[in-house]
């Protein structure tokens, strides 16, 4: 499956196990670039879906009449910018340990960080008689989890797709109502799926 370059849930069905509140060792193993979303006050917003899966909280599921076991997982929408007040860049920053430059900000891949660990904070919500879990806060590692870190793998494939250079395989691996999201995206004329660069290479101890 090809990684293309994208640069900076209640479905109606049952319920799912949800992470308990508090921080979280993730991996990150989903990265969907959903194209143009309806936004705030009805201007069009490009937006990112990124998934962590956490393998210290479990979850059984049937699957084509077969019971599996396997991490909780959890995600998040961002809005695909890399702005000064972006929260995509203000967790990416948290994530990394240090802010970016003026050069990185102008165009950074941000499926750099599929295959990385990081911290979720994770919050407790409620709505309509229902409590949703939310990511409110990434942070890098601790010391205590860094050789962990070093050796973690993602239990499921890594998967990510972008609507300016769809793969059908990717797209296919998507969960269902994430897959009527990408299909309902604005088409019109959309900027590079660079968050606002490029390739840089990093030092060893950011993990992106």
């Amino acid at each position: 499956m090809k990684i293309p370059n994208i640069t900076a849930t209640d479905n109606g069905g049952k319920e799912f196990k949800k992470l308990p509140p508090g921080a979280h060792f993730a991996i990150c193993n989903m990265m969907v670039d959903c194209g143009m979303q309806p936004g705030f006050q009805g201007k069009p917003q490009r937006k990112v879906y990124i998934r962590w899966e956490v393998p210290d909280e479990r979850v059984e599921y049937d699957k084509d009449g077969v019971k599996h076991e396997g991490p909780c997982a959890i995600g998040k929408f961002y809005t695909l910018s890399l702005s000064e007040k972006a929260t995509l860049r203000k967790d990416l920053e948290n994530w990394r340990g240090r802010t970016f430059t003026d050069l990185e900000a102008k165009g950074f891949n941000i499926t750099a960080v599929l295959g990385k660990c990081c911290q979720l904070m994770v919050t407790h919500s409620e709505s309509g008689g229902k409590t949703y879990a939310n990511v409110t806060g990434i942070m890098g590692i601790s010391k205590d989890q860094l050789a962990r870190s070093k050796t973690a793998k993602p239990e499921n494939p890594l998967i990510a797709f972008s609507v300016e250079d769809p793969d059908q395989e990717a797209y296919d691996a998507l969960p269902n109502w994430l897959r009527e999201k990408v299909d309902a995206a604005i088409r019109e004329p959309r900027e590079s799926a660079v968050a606002a660069g490029g390739d840089s290479d990093f030092d060893d101890d950011i993990p992106f």
